[in-house]
């Protein structure tokens, strides 16, 4: 069986490659706020249903209670951002293994920015080019094509071999993972939203936040509020030092490149266009092994800090506020029985080794807290430190990792399903 799957999937490689062309030619944006799933989430269900694999399109208010779960979180206009999950059914009827990826990117952001257009789904020089194809239609794309070869040849997993293409993870959403989960609980479970060459077992916490000021006075001109930025900077270095600190001493993250990046500054402004020029703020991301209330009680001894050396500078601090829900650090061990399957899939198909390693933010957090401990991350993407990596303009794929990729999660699927 599994050779035959890997030679299938050699011979109809460019129906990979054209597959997830077409996905990136769907504009799916993520804008908090709202999103433009919804094309992208009828275009997977009808392909589901073209292969004969039954397919339920669901927002996530359609959850009886969902509004009033503990990771809820609102005004992200969940009414029209679907996910599709699709169900090759197995000889005993229980959900067995849940392969996950999420069909909503980042913004496009400055056209001007890119080469080639970033809707085009453009297949050159052995890479496909377009928003979300390394983050994450790529794993949207490789799950589908696996599953339909795997029906043509007439595999029947022992249990059923879900796919959720779920909606709004960007932008620290991650309510499409949750009602996934949620109303398709699996005993097992493979998010495909991860960079290549690693397995992601362990799941950070953080989030992002702002931090809010403004003038005491009324002024005519930004400067004032700009003067803060440094000021404010000064501060938050102590909590960035220990965010550093604590992740340096984590063995799941010592020796990676998430210490480095465990506080990154997403955006910074003092007045807006010749508007709220007594206004300012400081948008930030971190990661932590902490509890949510560890971080807050920490924050709110900043704000004091805060007040001591911003108030002489005619500066009132208006306090931090949450931009996402608050990510929490889980994890399952890395030497747990279905990366160790993965791994063997890895060397099957590669004879590579991934790394296994905790991950950034990500609606891993979600899944493995609200769905299932045995749940960790594969995937196949570029990073966001790459040139035409996740989030970068002329973001891309190689073929030839997509490739590998869909015949290691074909693999990994018969080691844990056949």
């Amino acid at each position: 069986m599994k050779e035959r799957i890997l030679k299938l999937i050699d011979e109809r490689r460019e129906e990979l490659f054209s597959l997830l062309s077409e996905l990136l030619k769907i504009n799916s944006e993520n804008f908090a706020y709202y999103g433009n799933e919804e094309e992208c989430a009828r275009y997977i269900k009808s392909y589901c249903e073209d292969i004969g694999i039954a397919a339920d399109m669901f927002a996530p208010t359609e959850l009886e209670g969902f509004e009033k779960h503990p990771d809820y979180w609102p005004g992200r206009a969940l009414e029209n951002r679907f996910s599709v999950v699709a169900t090759l059914a197995g000889k005993e009827n229980k959900n067995g293994l849940m392969l996950m990826a999420h069909t909503d990117t980042v913004e496009i952001g400055d056209i001007s920015n890119w080469t080639v257009p970033p809707l085009s789904g453009l297949i050159k020089d052995e890479k496909i080019y377009g928003r979300g194809a390394s983050d994450d239609k790529y794993g949207v794309a490789a799950a589908l094509f696996v599953m339909k070869l795997l029906k043509e040849i007439g595999f029947v997993p022992k249990e059923n071999l879900l796919f959720s293409a779920y909606s709004d993870e960007e932008a620290g959403g991650s309510h499409g993972a949750l009602s996934s989960v949620l109303k398709y609980p699996c005993e097992h479970i493979l998010n495909l939203d991860g960079e290549h060459d690693q397995i992601w077992h362990c799941a950070t916490g953080g989030q992002e936040a702002k931090y809010l000021y403004r003038t005491r006075d009324t002024v005519d001109s930004a400067e004032l509020s700009a003067r803060a930025i440094p000021v404010i900077m000064d501060v938050l270095k102590e909590f960035k030092q220990n965010r550093y600190t604590e992740l340096s001493e984590n063995k799941y993250y010592n020796g990676t490149v998430f210490p480095e990046s465990s506080m990154t500054y997403q955006g910074i402004r003092a007045g807006c266009n010749g508007t709220d020029l007594n206004r300012g703020e400081i948008h930030f991301m971190y990661y932590t092994d902490k509890t949510e209330k560890e971080i807050y009680d920490e924050l709110a001894l900043l704000e004091k800090k805060f007040a001591s050396v911003l108030e002489p500078m005619g500066i009132i601090g208006e306090g931090f506020v949450p931009y996402t829900r608050f990510f929490h650090y889980v994890f399952c061990e890395p030497d747990a029985p279905d990366i160790k399957k993965m791994l063997d899939a890895a060397r099957e198909v590669s004879g590579c080794e991934p790394v296994v390693c905790g991950s950034c933010l990500s609606d891993l957090s979600v899944i493995s807290k609200y769905g299932s401990r045995n749940a960790f991350t594969f995937g196949a993407a570029r990073t966001f430190r790459e040139e035409g990596g996740a989030h970068q303009p002329d973001e891309f794929i190689e073929c030839d990792k997509l490739l590998e990729f869909a015949k290691i999660i074909a693999v990994y699927i018969l080691n844990m399903l056949g």
